[in-house]
């Protein structure tokens, strides 16, 4: 199989990376509007590179693409994409407008194409393993999940720090949008977000967020977001990534609590542990029972996991399968997230209803 990328930065880098993996992968092929960037693909990891997106689309042998570009080109890339027949993987956020995103689904329904958004928590193990925990019954029904998101700034006179990714919550929360859903797997009814001035002067988009969520079942998710407080972080190549900001104010972590049992998610510490409840003649018991921990060298494969993600699509359109998460699934975590925005933009709480 011949693969495109559409949009070769740095997650095109990574995504290139992992197909060079990929043995149903025979040649890639990416497209970026910068001379300089094609240069560097061509001579970095040794494949064809273009500034013509027909050399791509047109292309007979491509078989898969994989959107990588900036939020704002997400939706028009996606449509000529599935128009050309191509199976798409489409980075989060699924597009910058509610409307766009909608109407990929529609694009994709009207070619019988595939079309899956990279929801890659969804492979990772931190999250996969509580998944397994809730559907073996360890956790009882699932009844609230918080979510603590502490990260430092971006810099300034970037796309995303003006705004153009689209509003923060498809583009920075999204994936923590997603995770409660398929971990509590029923419809949410109804939102309320409120986010106070930003700290973050040359911010577009805002920079903290308080959001709940309510389940048609009565379950209930939180997300705790601030993006100022964690130490400013630059990276430093000579050490690990989670190291530097362990400790430092960085915080990415869930608590799920079950009617069974509960569980935490924690990318800074390396660690998932679970609980379970009991009884006892004079109070209710929860026992910590498990905890399982990570070398950093799978970090990737437990917090970020594209590489599965990829190798998944890539085995999926050869075989002919479905996408892991319909297009649809994943328009409606897109609507939660600018159903968040529209309540923290008004003030109130917004029901959310099939549309």
């Amino acid at each position: 199989m011949k693969v495109g990328i559409l949009g070769a930065g740095g997650m095109g880098g990574t995504v290139i990376k992992h197909l060079q993996q990929c043995p149903e992968v025979e040649s890639i092929i990416a497209y970026d509007v910068r001379e300089s960037r094609v240069k560097e693909l061509r001579e970095q990891y040794s494949i064809e590179a273009t500034t013509e997106i027909n050399d791509v689309l047109c292309d007979d042998n491509v078989q898969c693409i994989f959107i990588t570009s900036s939020n704002d080109a997400h939706a028009e890339l996606a449509f000529r994409s599935l128009n050309a027949g191509k199976g798409v993987l489409c980075e989060k956020a699924m597009a910058t407008t509610l409307a766009d995103a909608k109407s990929m689904v529609e694009c994709t329904e009207a070619n019988s194409g595939f079309l899956q958004i990279g929801f890659e928590l969804r492979y990772s193990y931190l999250y996969t393993k509580v998944k397994e925990w809730i559907d073996a019954g360890l956790l009882g029904d699932v009844i609230n999940t918080q979510c603590t998101y502490i990260a430092s700034a971006w810099k300034k006179d970037t796309w995303r720090a003006r705004g153009e990714g689209g509003p923060m919550f498809g583009e920075k929360l999204s994936h923590y949008v997603d995770l409660p859903r398929w971990w509590i797997g029923s419809d949410v009814t109804e939102i309320y977000a409120a986010s106070a001035p930003n700290a973050i002067p040359y911010y577009k988009p805002r920079d903290n967020y308080q959001a709940t969520y309510r389940f048609a079942n009565g379950a209930i998710s939180h997300i705790t977001f601030m993006m100022a407080p964690a130490a400013t972080f630059d990276g430093d190549p000579l050490q690990n990534v989670i190291d530097q900001q362990n400790g430092d104010g960085h915080t990415l972590k869930f608590l799920i609590q079950g009617t069974k049992g509960a569980a935490e998610t924690d990318v800074f510490a390396r660690s998932l542990k679970r609980w379970e409840f009991g009884d006892s003649p004079d109070k209710f018991i929860s026992k910590w029972v498990e905890t399982i921990t990570w070398d950093e060298s799978e970090d990737h494969l437990w917090f970020h996991n594209t590489f599965n993600q990829t190798q998944d699509v890539v085995r999926r359109v050869a075989q002919g399968l479905p996408p892991a998460t319909p297009p649809r699934d994943a328009y409606e975590t897109m609507r939660l997230c600018f159903a968040a925005e529209e309540s923290a933009q008004n003030g109130g709480v917004v029901s959310l209803l099939k549309k």
